[in-house]
């Protein structure tokens, strides 16, 4: 009870002193990635009617589709209706396939997220103990293993990385399918574990090093020493004392970690073929479906940004001299 009344006590002080302001940036934040994405698209070489006509279709059926789509009118004029339309939940019609973007994401989002929610698990199993091992023994040959390693992994292409763990986990062991996506739960976690191990393989050694930099620094500070003299218990000490100080940063980096899964996440999508936001991107990015791909963008800045406010409400109950202002 203590530590959902600390919880509720911290998030409080978050939401009085800072969600105003974590609103108008969000909000500003969301219309600045919509009016870059918006203007960059129409930047790029191609007509969407011209692709779905395709090339035998006469200069006067395209200028009909082009009509027929909205997209013959002045690029602020459209600009115009689509901000106004986008502030009110409404992300247009896709050209490509007529249907409503929103139902189109909500459709596709499900394997997405649910790729994302197994790596960032994957991630912090990982990355913790690792850390905390490196940070104890850096002095020792485990804390240049652990260098050498963690190098390894970040630097190793994701392609590869990929590859690796299909012939391994697919093909030798027979523990996981080659590809596709079963969404019966818990058949899912089985199709999505070897993505999530690949962008687990990635982001895990990163994490890993910031942990075991800031843990390194907190086993410098008196407290440390003051809990070691007064014979505190092992684990109050290894969380509370050691492990809970030290997580700030980690906490800090999960807006880049957001974004870094979600651009790894296109990726793997293709790679393992997982029916989710990433695979959906990519067609309509072929077929210069602007509409679909500035919901998607949206959607993507959104959840990097409620990724970032929640970080900091997180911040705000481990470490109590965060400054939520």
């Amino acid at each position: 009870m203590e530590v959902i009344q600390k919880i509720i006590k911290q998030a409080g002080r978050f939401f009085q002193h800072s969600l105003v302001s974590r609103v108008v940036q969000a909000a500003l934040v969301s219309f600045f990635l919509l009016t870059i994405v918006f203007f960059l698209l129409r930047l790029i070489p191609g007509d969407p009617a011209m692709v779905l006509l395709g090339e035998n279709a006469s200069m006067g059926q395209v200028e009909e589709y082009r009509k027929l789509l909205g997209i013959d009118r002045p690029p602020m004029e459209q600009y115009v209706d689509y901000m106004s339309s986008a502030f009110r939940g409404d992300l247009g019609v896709s050209i490509l396939r007529r249907q409503s973007v929103v139902k189109i994401i909500a459709s596709r989002l499900p394997v997405s997220l649910w790729l994302a929610g197994s790596t960032v698990v994957m991630v912090f199993v990982l990355a913790l103990p690792l850390g905390l091992l490196a940070a104890v023994y850096h002095r020792t040959w485990f804390g240049t293993f652990f260098r050498v390693t963690t190098s390894v992994a970040i630097s190793t292409p994701i392609y590869f990385t990929s590859l690796v763990i299909l012939l391994l986990l697919a093909v030798k062991l027979d523990l996981v399918p080659i590809a596709g996506y079963d969404p019966e739960f818990p058949k899912n976690l089985r199709s999505l574990f070897a993505p999530a191990l690949t962008n687990s393989i990635l982001l895990a050694p990163v994490l890993a090093r910031i942990l075991q930099a800031s843990v390194i620094d907190t086993m410098e500070e008196e407290f440390i020493e003051a809990a070691i003299v007064r014979g505190v218990k092992p684990f109050r000490f290894m969380w509370h004392y050691l492990l809970r100080p030290s997580l700030a940063p980690c906490i800090a980096a999960l807006g880049y970690f957001a974004a870094t899964v979600v651009s790894y996440g296109v990726l793997i999508e293709i790679i393992f073929n997982l029916p989710g936001v990433g695979m959906s991107l990519i067609e309509f990015i072929r077929a210069f479906d602007y509409t679909a791909v500035q919901g998607f963008v949206a959607l993507t800045g959104l959840l990097v940004v409620a990724t970032t406010l929640l970080a900091d409400l997180l911040n705000a109950w481990l470490d109590p001299r965060a400054n939520l202002q």
